[in-house]
């Protein structure tokens, strides 16, 4: 390998390493935590530089009359064993940014991960910042289009003032998505220094030799577009301050509405730019076209999400479904401590667990509740349907759907489908280990990648999925279960009739010798979706030629 220059920066907004640490809130951070986890164990140099968020509504409760709320979390940064403030010759590292005219203060703190691996997390809650700074960051994806623009500006700018006061010189900065692009600014100002008569098409080409981009959804809510006003008004003082040419550095996001468009902006300023799923690819190019797409699918870092017996590829078929029985009678148990009562742990368990959202199409489930009970109360073949997901503080229908879902579970799916609220990386983890089928009924060309599926497979949990995202990738002939899009709920009940049958099929020594041979072959893919493999191809197609 050649001798690595400087490690890569990897800026993500999420960070999803622990479940009491506010600072994820759905896949992305947890595909970032994995990414940095992958990255320590193999001794590669990775920089996580996020945000240190402090959890106000992040605790998600459910009332008596099934409507979900939030509360903070009882993480404290203070008490946390898990962080150090960023210091240096004993005093924290501290300074300060322009944003919008206004002075604002920024201090860090850090988790190393490994001898080669460290995550910074920027604050603004420091002492001389208003009101309005020390509280900006109480919850993540929070505030109007101004708040955003103010927070990417600390974000990508304050990031690269930290690395730089760390005298960390990456030899490559990877952004994921376009919330993190500001890191350009600085870019240009230490090209401008370079080579002060540099054209501005000059400049933008040193700045794209710096910096590669994923994206992680074509979804039009996950695509932020801002005025153009408001983007000179807090990006034309930092330009002027820097040096470098503000209007042409705007008009990298513009897009044809008249607006900056973060996603833009991004493509414009990175030399690569990379999709998360084969699908996610051809869509990406064909919204894009003109940029340098590449695809590097997500993955999952198996020592994490694995069970350690299901790696033991020599297990025979008895001790496979012996080591699931004990996963399946530890996801009850932690259902019980949850919600307060359980459930059969050797019926068929179902489980549909994500972040609610109204493409993930939850709701598609519950279309016809008689034919559901159907399936799930058969005294002979019984199933239990479990619901994990929170829906977004401000997303009013997703927990207008929560609440209707649950009425259905108190009423005529009583005993036989239970939510459990508060979903996070703990339950997560007992989740993917001890269901029989997850279930994944995106709305189809939406779904980038998805990677919950892939930590469900690790664990010999079949597939029942919409051919989305990497889902697209698999033959799931004799393996898993293809959802039929196009007639979506029908699809989904006659998979969950044909997966009882197949369950409760027991040969004379009582196991389902054809479930068993269908849980081998599921986790005979999890290698081809780790995070081991996604790095290896992040190395290969975006990081090479930079030393690493």
């Amino acid at each position: 390998m050649a001798a690595q220059k400087g490690p890569i920066a990897y800026f993500s907004l999420e960070f999803g390493i622990d479940s009491n640490i506010p600072t994820y809130a759905g896949g992305l951070g947890i595909l970032a935590a994995d990414t940095l986890l992958q990255a320590a164990d193999e001794n590669f140099p990775l920089i996580g530089i996020g945000m240190m968020y402090k959890g106000k509504r992040f605790i998600q409760k459910i009332a008596g009359d099934g409507m979900q709320f939030e509360e903070a979390t009882p993480f404290r940064l203070e008490g946390s064993s898990c962080f150090r403030r960023v210091e240096t010759q004993g005093q924290p590292i501290r300074f300060d940014i322009n944003v919008g005219g206004e002075q604002v203060w920024i201090e860090a703190y850090r988790q190393r991960l490994g001898d080669t691996v460290t995550l910074y997390l920027l604050t603004t809650d420091v002492e001389g910042n208003s009101d309005y700074w020390r509280n900006v960051y109480d919850e993540i994806y929070w505030g109007n289009d101004e708040d955003q623009i103010r927070e990417r500006v600390i974000f990508g700018v304050g990031g690269m003032k930290l690395l730089s006061l760390l005298h960390i010189k990456p030899a490559l900065i990877h952004i994921q998505e376009g919330r993190p692009s500001l890191v350009a600014l600085p870019l240009f100002a230490e090209a401008k220094q370079k080579n002060p008569r540099a054209s501005f098409d000059e400049l933008k080409a040193e700045v794209q030799s710096k910096v590669v981009y994923t994206n992680h959804t074509m979804v039009a809510s996950g695509i932020h577009s801002y005025d153009k006003g408001l983007m000179e008004k807090y990006l034309l003082p930092l330009c002027d301050a820097y040096g470098i040419p503000g209007n042409e550095i705007i008009s990298l996001g513009l897009h044809d509405d008249g607006r900056f468009h973060t996603t833009r902006f991004a493509l414009n300023v990175s030399g690569k730019a990379s999709s998360v799923s084969t699908p996610h690819g051809k869509i990406a190019k064909k919204e894009y076209p003109g940029y340098n797409w590449t695809n590097v699918t997500n993955g999952v870092y198996l020592p994490r999400w694995q069970e350690p017996d299901f790696a033991n590829a020599a297990l025979g078929p008895k001790e496979v479904w012996h080591a699931h029985l004990e996963k399946k009678h530890s996801l009850m148990r932690e259902v019980t401590t949850r919600v307060g009562f359980g459930y059969d742990p050797t019926w068929l368990t179902f489980t549909w667990s994500r972040r609610i959202s109204g493409y993930k199409q939850l709701g598609s489930i519950f279309e016809d509740v008689d034919r559901l009970k159907a399936i799930l109360t058969n005294p002979d073949k019984p199933g239990i349907l479990l619901i994990a997901g929170k829906a977004h503080p401000g997303d009013t229908a997703g927990k207008e759907l929560i609440q209707r879902i649950i009425g259905y579970m108190k009423g005529p799916l009583a005993g036989h489908a239970i939510f459990i609220h508060n979903y996070d990386i703990a339950l997560s983890h007992e989740l993917v280990a001890g269901s029989d089928v997850w279930i994944n009924t995106p709305e189809f060309g939406k779904e980038a990648c998805g990677t919950s599926g892939m930590k469900a497979i690790s664990n010999g949990v079949l597939q029942a999925t919409v051919a989305d995202g990497w889902a697209s990738e698999v033959d799931w002939t004799d393996t898993g279960w293809v959802l039929d899009h196009t007639n979506l709920t029908n699809s989904v009940y006659e998979t969950m009739e044909s997966a009882v049958s197949l369950y409760y099929e027991r040969n004379g020594e009582g196991l389902p010798e054809t479930w068993i041979t269908r849980m081998k072959k599921s986790i005979s893919l999890a290698e081809k979706y780790s995070a081991r493999r996604m790095l290896a191809e992040y190395r290969r197609k975006l990081y090479a030629g930079y030393g690493a």
